[in-house]
């Protein structure tokens, strides 16, 4: 694992298990958004795990179904994990963290697992407004490029983009370089 993305994640689950012991959703919600950013540029699945895991946990917390504190430990177990640069110690917390995540109980393990899809589409979403192609996006995230496309044709984050180059300029470009 790369160093810069290790202890990015490492400060991501610190923070994380300070939210869950404040009862922050919204906080988690915003650290699984920060840590994405390591994913797109590093391309990482590590990275990706502790964001979709975060995304769940805020959804959970928002509906109060779940023992946070066992959840917090698990948090704990995988930052001090990482913390001896043991990654594989790490993968199986998240792992575990995830699985208890989704079998809280009968009915939530439905909801968590929809969470996670619908994690995985809004992560992917944002790895592609970090770059990454929406083919490499989907490899990543392990899902169908064709559902991921869906997705991202009901968004409008290129519309807010103010850095995306208008459809004019984009055609005036290939004008130029193709000479017509």
């Amino acid at each position: 694992m790369e160093e810069v993305v290790r202890q990015d994640i490492l400060e991501v689950l610190k923070q994380g298990v300070q939210a869950i012991r404040q009862d922050d959703s919204f906080r988690v919600k915003e650290l699984s958004n920060h840590v994405i950013h390591n994913a797109s540029i590093f391309q990482d699945e590590d990275s990706l795990g502790v964001a979709v895991l975060m995304y769940a946990l805020s959804k959970v917390m928002e509906r109060g179904r779940l023992d946070m504190e066992e959840v917090s430990r698990l948090l704990e177990r995988a930052s001090a994990a990482l913390d001896t640069y043991n990654d594989e110690g790490y993968r199986i917390a998240v792992k575990f963290a995830i699985r208890r995540v989704s079998e809280a109980d009968s009915r939530l393990k439905i909801f968590v697992n929809s969470v996670i899809d619908q994690a995985q589409l809004k992560k992917g979403s944002k790895i592609v407004m970090h770059g990454v192609s929406a083919a490499r996006a989907a490899n990543i995230l392990g899902i169908s490029r064709w559902e991921l496309m869906q997705y991202l044709g009901h968004t409008t984050f290129h519309e807010e983009n103010p850095e995306t180059v208008s459809a004019v300029d984009r055609l005036a470009l290939a004008r130029k370089v193709f000479g017509k």
